[in-house]
């Protein structure tokens, strides 16, 4: 496992433009995954989708906090497709940006 890198994966996680919530988190899982079959290590947020029922006690701007937080301990942000439908998505590239953080928008760039 690659210790020279900690990798956080954002894109869409609701429903959206036709894209379930299901989709949604099953493709942040394959990148996941395909990550650690290449020794990267990295933090997927849309895992959480898994239990969208937890969502309905914690504010959206609580998820987006830890969000930060997280990418605050991150080395690089890889860019999910679809990124750009999701709003929360577009404010972690704007912040990650904000603090140098190099973003990918491919698996290889890393």
């Amino acid at each position: 496992m690659r210790s020279d890198v900690f990798v956080y994966l954002s894109g869409p996680m609701t429903a959206k433009h036709g894209v379930l919530m299901e989709e949604n988190v099953a493709a942040g899982l394959r990148v996941h995954l395909d990550l650690l079959r290449r020794g990267i290590p990295n933090f997927c947020p849309q895992l959480s989708g898994a239990f969208p029922s937890a969502w309905s006690d914690v504010p959206y701007e609580q998820w987006l906090a830890f969000d930060f937080a997280v990418i605050d301990r991150c080395t690089h942000v890889l860019m999910l497709p679809r990124w750009e439908s999701s709003k929360g998505a577009v404010l972690e590239k704007e912040y990650a940006e904000q603090r140098g953080l190099p973003i990918v928008f491919a698996v290889e760039e890393l």
